[in-house]
């Protein structure tokens, strides 16, 4: 009986202390996800990354001639990825459609955790990372979607810069842009690294050659064309009050900010790069500076986003764990922190919270985004007006990191 419980003990405290454990957890969850959502037909945004990718290669335009059904005979939604995710997307064409499904939660899957766990090894909680964010990942590939994939690349791409692979991190962050957007604000940590100018003609010419790409398919009349029939479609489903950014809360009080969102996210961003631009200094100095801008950059682009929806906060809280990691902690922060997990990662999933709930409380209340943004607020003066800042041991032992 000693030794059984021992042995119990022994388990409980080796569970999930290496990354294959993890991984193998992650891994049967969504086997277990993928198999629900195959058997009951409800894979709806694979098969609109399906027939969009079909769709680019069959001479049919997916923004203005989308006309689909899914498995079980209903309307899919509409298609607003950009032309190249039609291009990657293209082998899990190939496969049949339910196969296809199985492998692309996997891949997705394989991205997100190895993008945590490759971050630079400065980072001593990449646990933290994966878990705080896990009820967010699962929910997002229940839905198959396609957020996992942003967080990795925006991971890879800040380890390649902290590496100073710069060319590789360009490529990375180009393909984020150009498939969903997001991942374009990373070009801003340029400024953060060396050969800023060099770097900038990487990103000119990467950028040059992925809007171009799908001239493999069109003609340049046509290319133009298709992408402004994106930017239209784009423009069509940029509803504030059926998202879950900031904008929602204000829409609840003027719907005018229908018309003026986008004005106002360019704005935030400019902001934070010229804080940026300021602190560059002390950025180009301290590995944790670094990794909380990129943090707030993650959250940014959910929290400003046009069309967030529940699901995306996988890259927000993602970006906020990493922020989290180096910032040196208050009551304030920890309580932000569970709050968050409870509002964003908790309270969508109807199994812990009934969905007459969570709907009072995040759609109309809107709670998780007010909540995020105060948050997202700290995070942004903790980092550029904040006195302290949390060194890593690298930034320590190079004795680089500015103490205000």
């Amino acid at each position: 009986m000693i030794q059984i419980l021992a042995k119990m003990n022994s388990f409980k405290n080796n569970s999930f202390q290496s990354p294959k454990s993890i991984f193998l957890f992650g891994l049967f969850f969504a086997f277990v996800i993928t198999l629900k959502e195959v058997i009951n037909l409800s894979f709806n945004n694979f098969q609109i990354f399906y027939f969009g990718s079909i769709d680019f290669w069959g001479d049919i335009n997916p923004y203005s001639s989308w006309n689909h059904l899914n498995l079980r005979g209903s309307f899919l939604d509409v298609f607003i990825y950009l032309p190249l995710f039609s291009i990657l997307f293209t082998p899990f064409t190939l496969l049949p459609i339910h196969i296809g499904a199985f492998c692309w939660n996997f891949f997705t899957y394989y991205l997100f955790f190895s993008a945590i766990f490759n971050l630079p090894n400065q980072f001593k909680n990449k646990r933290f990372i994966f878990f705080i964010a896990c009820l967010l990942l699962f929910a997002t590939m229940l839905s198959m979607q396609f957020n996992p994939i942003v967080v990795a690349l925006f991971l890879f791409s800040y380890t390649l810069l902290e590496k100073r692979q710069s060319f590789l991190a360009i490529l990375l962050i180009s393909i984020s842009g150009f498939t969903k957007v997001y991942g374009i604000f990373q070009l801003s940590m340029l400024m953060f690294y060396p050969k800023f100018w060099k770097n900038s003609l990487y990103t000119i010419c990467i950028a040059i050659l992925l809007f171009f790409l799908p001239i493999i398919r069109f003609n340049f009349t046509e290319l133009i064309s298709y992408y402004q029939s994106w930017i239209d479609a784009i423009s069509k489903h940029s509803r504030m009050q059926d998202f879950y950014s900031i904008y929602r809360v204000v829409y609840s009080i003027t719907p005018e900010i229908n018309s003026y969102a986008s004005k106002i996210s360019f704005v935030v961003l400019f902001l934070i790069i010229i804080l940026g631009i300021l602190n560059a200094k002390r950025f180009k100095q301290s590995f944790a500076l670094r990794a909380q801008y990129l943090g707030i950059l993650m959250s940014y682009g959910i929290l400003f986003g046009l069309s967030s929806e529940l699901h995306t906060y996988v890259i927000a809280m993602v970006g906020y764990a990493v922020w989290y990691i180096y910032n040196k902690k208050t009551k304030l922060d920890t309580i932000l922190l569970w709050i968050n997990f409870f509002l964003l990662a908790v309270f969508p999933i109807d199994i812990f919270c009934p969905l007459i709930i969570s709907k009072f409380i995040l759609g109309k209340l809107h709670l998780g985004v007010i909540v995020f943004f105060i948050t997202w607020l700290v995070m942004v003066y903790k980092t550029f007006k904040g006195r302290v800042y949390l060194a890593s041991p690298y930034d320590k032992m190079n004795n680089n990191i500015s103490i205000g």
